[in-house]
């Protein structure tokens, strides 16, 4: 017989899953590369100009992870 805190904990538990973002289901390293393919991207984009990888790196993670979070808002290729 379960006692009224081992409910709590599993309710608990159940509801720290459901709470999870969606891109924690990719694995870090599929993530990464999804980043890295869109900040080259976008570096082509700008026409292979030089020192802004950093932002190119930002903005791709914005674009990626945020489309993962709410797949509504972007498109992953």
């Amino acid at each position: 017989m379960k006692t009224r805190s081992d409910q709590k904990k599993e309710e608990a538990m159940g509801q720290a899953v459901s709470d999870e973002p969606a891109h924690a289901t990719l694995n870090a390293g599929e993530v990464q590369e999804r980043i890295a393919m869109r900040a080259y991207e976008l570096y082509r984009e700008r026409g292979a100009i030089d020192g802004y990888d950093l932002d190119d790196w930002l903005e791709a993670e914005q674009i990626i992870i945020g489309s993962e979070a709410h797949p509504e808002r972007g498109i992953l290729q």
